[in-house]
């Protein structure tokens, strides 16, 4: 619906000026800047995963002995214990009580500062959850189902966008990382999303591209409606547990099974 995407433009706008103030508001203190713009982002993902879903920040742990890097944007399921000190801050987060880790990277058009996401990235997908929150049996869909989601959200990347993709494939290339060790996504507010598609049924779109292109890193050119990109992958992760009904949002975002908020479709290659 038009009024969906109109509303989110608007949150679009208000996210990006939360972060310029950030800059002004911590001005002198890097670390300052850097918890206001964590707080923006959490503040937005908060109004669309409502109690009893809980937004917070830290490190992950799993029942294996791992541990992630701190997380800038950490969304727990209902199902996570209420496991918070006096301060209502969570003092455990575990993995099998997490729907999504989100790292904050401001801007990736360095590609240093992409590069220290994509490898907080990897401390989070070498978690392995104990249960698997899925009915499907098909192989990819429990491996996947079994680490905890993890994208990267920015405010800009390069001019071309595409030569931020090739940067994210050529990161995951060098390391020789398999796809479901990779991120799931990485979203750039009034840009797109880049997105890694594992299975060629997880490409939602509507257009000409071959089948053999459809699988990899894909990007989705959603400009303005970047956010609305963002809220629906966020949506598709494999959540940590199983959904009993259907997510409400993307009727709205994809009505008829079709976006009308992406322009363009490429696969990423090197």
């Amino acid at each position: 619906m038009d009024e969906v995407y109109a509303l989110l433009r608007e949150d679009a706008i208000e996210l990006e000026s939360r972060f310029r103030k950030a800059s002004i508001e911590g001005k002198g203190t890097s670390q300052e800047v850097a918890d206001f713009r964590e707080n923006a982002l959490q503040d937005f993902v908060r109004r669309y995963f409502p109690f009893p879903h809980r937004v917070t920040k830290g490190k992950i742990r799993d029942s294996f002995g791992s541990v992630s890097d701190s997380i800038d944007c950490v969304i727990c399921n209902p199902n996570h214990p209420y496991t918070v000190d006096s301060r209502e801050k969570f003092s455990l987060l575990l993995a099998e009580g997490i729907d999504a880790a989100i790292e904050v990277k401001p801007d990736i058009q360095s590609s240093a500062e992409l590069v220290r996401g994509l490898v907080q990235g990897l401390s989070v997908k070498h978690l392995l959850r104990a249960n698997t929150p899925t009915i499907m049996r098909i192989p990819w869909v429990v491996e996947r189902s079994k680490r905890v989601p993890f994208a990267v959200f920015a405010m800009r990347c390069k001019s071309d966008p595409i030569d931020t993709g090739r940067e994210i494939v050529e990161f995951y290339r060098t390391r020789q990382t398999p796809p479901i060790l990779q991120a799931d996504f990485v979203a750039v507010n009034n840009v797109g999303i880049f997105f890694n598609c594992l299975d060629s049924s997880m490409f939602r779109w509507n257009t000409p591209l071959p089948e053999e292109e459809r699988t990899g890193w894909i990007f989705e050119e959603w400009r303005s409606n970047s956010l609305a990109g963002f809220v629906l992958h966020l949506q598709d992760l494999a959540h940590a547990s199983i959904k009993m009904d259907e997510d409400v949002l993307p009727r709205y975002l994809t009505p008829n099974g079709v976006t009308t908020g992406v322009h363009s479709i490429r696969k990423i290659t090197v």
